[in-house]
């Protein structure tokens, strides 16, 4: 019988010769690989070609054990090489991708396995996972690793194999090899999404989340610097990892105890390196899909400061002004009592800060219609900003401007108006002069200066 490492360099061999394209003509049966056989007939003959040739029609075949030879002791498989161990084949699904996960190649190699002794053997899978229950009590985990491993190989789609990846995760993790963790971690949840072991494999996925998140505080590197001398990081970008880690967790375990804790990790990582904007949408995924989490004040609050800091100035849309300002009045009505006298008056500088914001928006339209002499449209904007932000320092401005303006012809008079006169409008653009124009509306039209003022419930002056 081949030592371990005989057999692997045979197996090593032998996935050489399959993708160097020597499938259909390779020996899988050279003299010096076949196993000791008993029983009738010239040894040397057994388990070859013409053997086989002569046996094979008359050759039973044994579900889980393989075909059997009147005559001749043991089984032997469908080339009429003797099987070690019983056979427990698992066929891989189809489409997986790629030359090492087509069927026919994964149902060879696990042919090549079984020759050499490495196939399925639950026997051998119970004897492994005893060895690395015995290592891992003795913290001997990198060895501990390899006899989960061997357990997980010799018995798939078990108990055991569930099991044993775990253990060999929970291996790496304590050899302090994080990143080999999180990936078993991955690979166990990804095969049993429902695993006994999801609440603590999410544990232990957050646990390596926050230690690469807090490293890369500490000790910032670029994305693609290598990391070839720490173990418990990855190769490259520490801080991505921790960022996909997270997101991991909340896919994998949506309803689980620690799905807002990774959303909210993540929103403040984005928050804190200036990404406003994925850190806006985190929040936002945290304020809308878990209501009871504990952490909705703050998504609350640093959810208005990302919609806030996103926003790129009055030459930009405005959108996240306006999303602003309902979170602002979200935050008072859902959270009045746990609102401090100095959270209050910070709530009410920052809505007066937006509302300036936003006449500035309108403002720069205003101004821009004014110096191109399209009065008309420069007198709704300049009344937009007096009606809708009176208490703004650009809503005086608004309305001396206005008053201003307001006897100038809508639009600019042009030099050629004789010219187009002589040719006639087509019907569309007829169609289009009998639409009113913005200051038109009856809703939106000042003819005057306002000169009655109310005060709102909020505490805005309005203009009458």
């Amino acid at each position: 019988m081949l030592s371990k490492p005989g057999k692997q360099i045979a197996i090593l061999w032998t996935i050489a010769t399959l993708l160097l394209g020597g499938c259909a003509s390779m020996d899988l049966n050279p003299t010096s690989w076949q196993l000791p056989t008993t029983g009738g007939g010239d040894p040397k003959e057994v388990g070859t070609k013409a053997w086989w040739k002569k046996h094979k029609k008359k050759a039973e075949f044994v579900p889980g054990e393989g075909f059997r030879v009147a005559g001749q002791e043991g089984y032997f498989d469908q080339e009429g090489r003797p099987i070690q161990a019983k056979v427990a084949k698992v066929v891989k699904p189809k489409g997986a991708g790629g030359l090492l996960n087509d069927v026919a190649m994964i149902e060879t190699m696990d042919e090549v396995k079984t020759t050499f002794g490495m196939g399925p053997d639950a026997t051998a899978a119970r004897a492994a996972f005893a060895k690395g229950e015995e290592l891992f009590r003795q913290e001997k985990y990198a060895d501990a690793a390899e006899a989960f491993d061997e357990a997980v190989d010799r018995d798939p789609d078990s108990d055991i194999e569930q099991d044993a990846m775990f253990y060999l995760a929970e291996s790496y993790f304590y050899a302090n090899e994080y990143s080999k963790a999180v990936s078993q971690y991955g690979d166990l949840l990804e095969k049993y999404p429902n695993s006994q072991h999801l609440d603590k494999v999410v544990r232990r996925q957050f646990d390596i989340a926050r230690y690469w998140e807090k490293h890369h505080e500490y000790d910032p590197h670029w994305v693609m610097t290598p990391n070839a001398f720490d173990d418990t990081r990855p190769w490259f970008d520490t801080l991505g990892y921790a960022i996909k880690t997270y997101e991991n967790i909340r896919l994998k375990d949506p309803t689980g105890p620690l799905a807002d804790d990774a959303i909210m990790a993540t929103a403040n990582s984005y928050f804190l390196r200036g990404r406003y904007s994925d850190a806006d949408y985190h929040y936002n995924l945290l304020r809308t899909e878990y209501p009871q989490s504990e952490h909705q004040f703050e998504a609350h609050l640093l959810g208005l400061q990302s919609k806030i800091r996103k926003y790129q100035g009055p030459n930009y849309d405005g959108t996240p002004l306006e999303e602003a300002k309902k979170l602002v009045k979200q935050i008072k009505l859902q959270f009045n009592v746990d609102l401090s006298a100095e959270e209050r008056e910070r709530l009410n500088t920052q809505l007066a800060q937006l509302n300036e914001a936003l006449a500035e928006r309108d403002f720069v339209v205003a101004k821009y219609y004014d110096e191109t002499e399209h009065f008309g449209s420069a007198k709704y904007y300049y009344a937009k900003i007096a009606r809708e932000y009176p208490t703004s320092s650009l809503g005086t401005q608004a309305r001396e401007r206005y008053d201003q303006i307001l006897s100038l012809p809508d639009h600019p008079t042009t030099q050629v108006g004789w010219f187009l006169k002589m040719w006639p409008e087509n019907a569309e653009r007829k169609m289009l002069q009998q639409v009113p124009l913005l200051e038109q509306q009856p809703d939106v039209q000042m003819a005057t200066r306002p000169q009655t003022e109310g005060v709102q419930a909020d505490g805005n002056t309005v203009y009458r």
